[in-house]
């Protein structure tokens, strides 16, 4: 089986989140399995391209990975590069199949065009981006591509590739011609099993060995919903509760948190520790009593699954699809991005330690039964081999 991976982006261009991570580690894993994955993607990584050789294959843990500049002067998330799209018929030839992670981006229309020519089977992972309240940001523009170009691309793929049940429904008010399948997003959860010594942190930011501590993993902005964080705060009646933030602030945010924890007069139990990786993130899990992830829009929720790999339960808000499986597990709870019903189910959970410490043992069994790599790659690689049987 000859799978060709074609990406915006890719390790290690970080700078792009959870995506990066959830595909290099699928592809790895695939690898791993007797696949032969090659990457075609990009130099793109935020504002400054990645240092790596260009226009020749790069071996990354297991994977054959070409790398194209891409060009300067247009919109970086279009992702525009011409090197790619010249080179990608010969790539897809040389393939069984094709896995586009590119859908609202350049590279979607020379490789679609290239699988068509050839009769070759894509399948296209939308990756939330078909979702209601993703075609709302810069609708028109979508509307548009969807009207003139997305929808082709779509209705001849193989398959669509959804992350979750929830996408997997959405998917049907579209209706499209193309069948899809779930496969969830994957992650290696052995990294996040062996945590450091409980107490580092809560040292280093002042916090009492007896207090709750409240995390929310992810960077500061609207969609993460971090001030619905500070009003529950304010709300529990637990007064020996704190919140950690740890993520970049990218609007701005952290003083109009502090700002109004001031007002609610829990100023003192709010903490920023900035974007954490490594050994310093895991540190904050093995600190934490409770993951809380109030988003009013996510795709899927990899930090909750980070985090129940860890053994830490979670609260997350209805927006967050992983949810659905957080609440059949008992591994946590979902309930409506509301400041008081977010206070309520927080309260009801940290207040006793035998329910709290049980939901953390089914979070990390749902971690690793159902989203450890290893468990995802199969099958994915199962999807893959029968759609390529069904094209021979």
């Amino acid at each position: 089986m000859k799978i060709l991976y074609v990406c915006s982006f890719y390790k290690p261009a970080y700078v792009y989140g959870g995506p990066t991570r959830s595909v290099s580690a699928l592809c790895e894993e695939l690898a791993h399995l007797g696949a032969t994955v090659t990457v075609l993607t990009t130099n793109a990584n935020g504002t400054q391209p990645l240092d790596v050789p260009l226009r020749q294959p790069v071996y990354v843990d297991g994977v054959t990975v070409y790398y194209h500049p891409v060009v300067p002067g247009f919109p970086r998330m279009f992702f525009y590069s011409p090197e790619l799209a010249h080179v990608c018929e010969e790539l897809v030839s040389a393939h069984d199949l094709v896995v586009l992670e590119t859908f609202f981006t350049y590279p979607t229309g020379p490789v679609v065009k290239a699988c068509l020519q050839m009769n070759k089977p894509y399948i296209i992972p939308p990756r939330g981006q078909l979702l209601f309240w993703a075609l709302r940001q810069k609708q028109l523009k979508k509307q548009l591509y969807m009207v003139l170009l997305g929808r082709y691309y779509l209705d001849h793929a193989a398959a669509l590739q959804c992350s979750d049940p929830v996408e997997f429904e959405a998917l049907k008010s579209l209706k499209l011609k193309t069948p899809a399948f779930v496969v969830p997003n994957g992650l290696n959860t052995s990294v996040w099993k062996n945590l450091p010594p409980w107490g580092a942190l809560r040292r280093t930011l002042g916090i009492p060995d007896d207090a709750r501590v409240l995390l929310m993993l992810g960077r500061l902005h609207r969609v993460k919903n971090p001030e619905l964080a500070v009003e529950m705060l304010g709300l529990l009646e637990r007064v020996d509760t704190h919140l950690i933030f740890a993520g970049p602030d990218e609007e701005g945010y952290q003083a109009r948190l502090q700002n109004r924890a001031i007002a609610l007069g829990c100023s003192n139990k709010i903490h920023f520790t900035g974007l954490l990786a490594g050994e310093a993130l895991l540190q904050a899990l093995a600190d934490a009593n409770l993951l809380v992830m109030p988003s009013v829009m996510e795709s899927f929720g990899m930090a909750a699954v980070e985090a129940m790999s860890a053994g830490l339960p979670v609260l997350l808000s209805e927006h967050v699809p992983v949810g659905r499986w957080v609440e059949e597990a008992g591994a946590g709870r979902q309930v409506a991005c509301i400041p008081e019903v977010f206070a309520a189910a927080c309260q009801e959970m940290l207040q006793d330690d035998h329910v709290l410490k049980e939901m953390g043992r089914q979070a990390r069994i749902l971690a690793t039964q159902r989203f450890d790599i290893s468990v995802v790659a199969k099958q994915m690689l199962a999807q893959c081999q029968a759609i390529v049987s069904l094209t021979k």
